[in-house]
């Protein structure tokens, strides 16, 4: 199917680069990473990190958690080989924990954990599902995502591993042909991350050293999955490349324009000043598999791209949690 949403280069002048490109880069880095996986080297995983660099530069709907993990895990490999066991715990850690901070608001207990997981999911009927003592128990399950975060550095290791390994499960289970049938493109990180889960358990454990970030590949770490991370908080910082996951409140772009076809009928609307906007996200998911990066800067590329896309006039809408008319602003 030929792409219609827009790319989303860092610069503009990018855009002038052809998306066939793009594609044979992509088959370059796949073709790489399986040379690497057979005969490891330094050098192929600095030409892979680079390839990915230039592909995320090319279009920022690639800004997903799952390429941010992997860039950093190849990061970790090029520049400190023999601590590898150490820093790449250190990043699964901070991805469960941020994950966890991101899912205690009301968004997560409202929509991800009242209507995804309880009416959608199991069936549950909304009187049920939206009981205020039903609500409480969603907080549960982030606050078991830190402290099993937590848990993997202590010797109680075994039972944050095996927290997480049931929580890998039960997502497979929401989320896969079972389930929901939803967002198929992170099955396979899920999967990745069972099995880091099985490895990190059966291994010998390891102790948290401070020394370990008093050095650049630490001091980058730090940076780059701890502060930059807090400080998506408070909307400096892209929430995917936070690990913010399923969160619940996210802010949705919409687009009233006439250069969306018929076939963009099918997504979700909103109705405003008597217009009809239509979700981007639910664009983003139809066309991409991917969902589209909730971070106000990507919103204003995505505007910018679209105008440069469509010559007819188009309006934009940002919505916020708790995704009423008050929380409805134009873009």
């Amino acid at each position: 199917m030929e792409r219609t949403f827009p790319e989303l280069p860092v610069f503009d002048f990018l855009s002038l680069i052809p998306s066939g490109t793009s594609d044979g880069l992509v088959i370059l880095s796949i073709i790489l990473l399986i040379v690497a996986v057979i005969q490891p080297k330094r050098i192929l995983l600095i030409l892979i990190f680079g390839l990915e660099v230039f592909l995320m530069s090319l279009d920022q709907m690639r800004w997903q958690p799952t390429i941010f993990q992997f860039m950093v895990t190849i990061a970790i490999g090029v520049l400190q080989p023999k601590r590898f066991k150490f820093y790449f715990l250190f990043l699964l850690s901070v991805t469960y924990i941020f994950s966890g901070l991101h899912k205690l608001n009301l968004g997560f207990i409202n929509f991800m954990w009242g209507r995804f997981i309880l009416i959608d999911l199991l069936g549950i009927s909304p009187e049920v599902a939206f009981h205020r003592g039903v609500k409480a128990i969603g907080l549960i399950l982030p606050v078991i995502e830190i402290l099993a975060g937590l848990l993997i550095w202590t010797r109680h290791r075994k039972i944050g591993w095996s927290l997480l390994i049931v929580m890998h499960l039960l997502l497979l289970l929401a989320l896969g042909p079972l389930g929901t049938n939803f967002n198929s493109i992170i099955w396979p990180w899920n999967v990745l991350m069972f099995v880091f889960a099985i490895l990190y358990m059966k291994d010998e454990p390891l102790t948290f050293r401070l020394n370990y970030f008093q050095n650049f590949t630490g001091g980058v770490l730090v940076l780059v999955l701890a502060i930059l991370p807090i400080s998506s908080f408070f909307g400096k910082h892209s929430p995917l490349l936070s690990f913010s996951l399923y969160s619940g409140n996210s802010d949705y772009l919409y687009v009233h324009s006439s250069c969306l076809d018929l076939e963009k009928s099918s997504f979700k609307t909103i109705n405003y000043n008597n217009k009809t906007y239509r979700n981007v996200f639910d664009w983003s998911m139809t066309e991409l598999n991917i969902p589209m990066v909730p971070h106000q800067p990507v919103f204003q590329d995505f505007k910018h791209y679209f105008n440069k896309q469509c010559s007819a006039h188009s309006e934009f809408l940002i919505r916020s949690y708790p995704y009423k008319l008050e929380q409805t602003l134009d873009f």
